[in-house]
């Protein structure tokens, strides 16, 4: 069975380059990565690929009121992960732009889910090619974490709070 997976590796700001991975899965997996820049790229090409899910690398909720970290990302730190806070002034942009697209992606019936592309690449033992660009990289990272969790082989990190999305380590 054929299934589409999305992989984004968001920049906080729409002039800096977004990494874009369209995975198929079917017998012989195929990834189409690309860079594109506003939101508007990034739900037309959604639009076209009719993604099963979305994998999207950025904070996609904040602490509570009164904390620094969400319990995800505070798992994370003590797994050895270096998870920086979505309260960061650097970070808030970054945030902003991936709740609301999260928002206006699940409006439009696509089921998104936040991915920590760091994680995916220790745990499946990957590494980036020299001449790689980082941005494609980190979106394939994503969908081959949307690739676990749609087989069933992943961990959900975190509470309602918020949730990450890693392989499985079993």
């Amino acid at each position: 069975m054929e299934r589409k997976i999305v992989g984004i590796d968001l920049a906080g700001k729409e002039k800096n380059p977004t990494g874009f991975c369209v995975l198929t899965t079917n017998e012989k997996d195929s990834a189409e990565v690309t860079l594109v820049y506003t939101d508007e790229e990034i739900i037309r090409n959604v639009e076209i690929a009719k993604p099963t899910i979305i994998c999207i690398d950025a904070p996609l909720s904040m602490p509570r009121k009164g904390e620094y970290f969400r319990k995800c990302d505070r798992e994370m730190i003590s797994r050895g992960y270096r998870v920086l806070s979505p309260r960061i002034p650097s970070m808030l942009i970054l945030v902003e732009r991936g709740i609301q697209l999260a928002k206006r992606l699940r409006e439009l019936g696509y089921r998104c889910i936040e991915v920590f592309p760091r994680a995916t690449e220790r745990i499946l033992g990957l590494e980036k090619e020299r001449r790689v660009n980082q941005d494609k990289y980190d979106a394939l990272l994503c969908a081959l974490t949307g690739k676990c969790y749609l087989n069933g082989k992943y961990e959900a990190v975190g509470d309602e709070e918020g949730i990450i999305i890693i392989p499985s380590t079993k």
